[in-house]
């Protein structure tokens, strides 16, 4: 993949974000895209030695569209200023947790994974498991090599306690969050490096316990 390339057609659009701009950019866009896709499919390939449930996921399942979905909006732009990914089985829509990979300019590339916006039953289940499990979800994200590459969860949190949840519950911090996703960023000279694509599987391996605690709620329900 060429990084730089895409990088270069990002910043672009950022600044020309119009349907006229990239009616007139179509065949760049289309490189691009095209450079995009061949790295998720490789990403896909080295994630599925780590990751059996991904053996009939596609980087067309996973890859989402560039444009936004509403922007019928008056002065909205039309297109993301990204390329993303978001690898789950099932594809990127799916109710699973996705290991997320986004290139963007301006040093905000990422990786990462989780559920960033599970639905309102799937969220309900999430704060179950963390009330039915004390301690378990804490102990991932305190883990020292996790909390060294991600932080904290990324996220909107409630100001106050969920219903049904005391504002003294032990895992209030946790229940208070309306999604769980971790995140990782790169400078754009990071992800332009030779070697960045091998970089990737071990942030993604240590996402691993975050996305069995979050994936057992699903296939529990199913």
């Amino acid at each position: 993949m060429n990084i730089t390339f895409v990088l270069n057609f990002l910043r672009e659009l950022q600044q020309n974000n119009s349907k006229a701009w990239m009616d007139a950019h179509r065949s760049e866009y289309l490189q691009a895209k095209s450079f995009f896709r061949e790295f998720v499919e490789q990403l896909l390939a080295q994630l599925k030695t780590i990751d059996p449930a991904l053996h009939a996921t596609t980087a067309n399942d996973s890859i989402f569209r560039i444009n936004k979905n509403d922007f019928s909006k008056k002065g909205e732009a039309p297109y993301k200023g990204h390329f993303a990914a978001g690898i789950s089985p099932g594809g990127r829509h799916s109710a699973f947790a996705n290991y997320v990979f986004v290139l963007e300019p301006g040093n905000k590339s990422r990786v990462g994974g989780g559920i960033r916006q599970p639905a309102p039953a799937l969220l309900a289940l999430l704060r179950q498991e963390i009330d039915y499990s004390p301690g378990e979800l804490e102990a991932i994200l305190a883990a020292p090599a996790f909390k060294s590459q991600f932080g904290t969860l990324q996220g909107q949190q409630r100001k106050s306690a969920p219903k049904g949840y005391a504002k003294s519950h032990p895992a209030i911090a946790l229940l208070r969050y309306n999604g769980f996703q971790a995140l990782h960023f790169f400078t754009d000279e990071e992800v332009q490096q030779p070697d960045f694509i091998y970089q990737l599987l071990p942030l993604y391996r240590q996402l691993m316990p975050l996305h069995h605690f979050l994936n057992r709620v699903i296939t529990n329900e199913a």
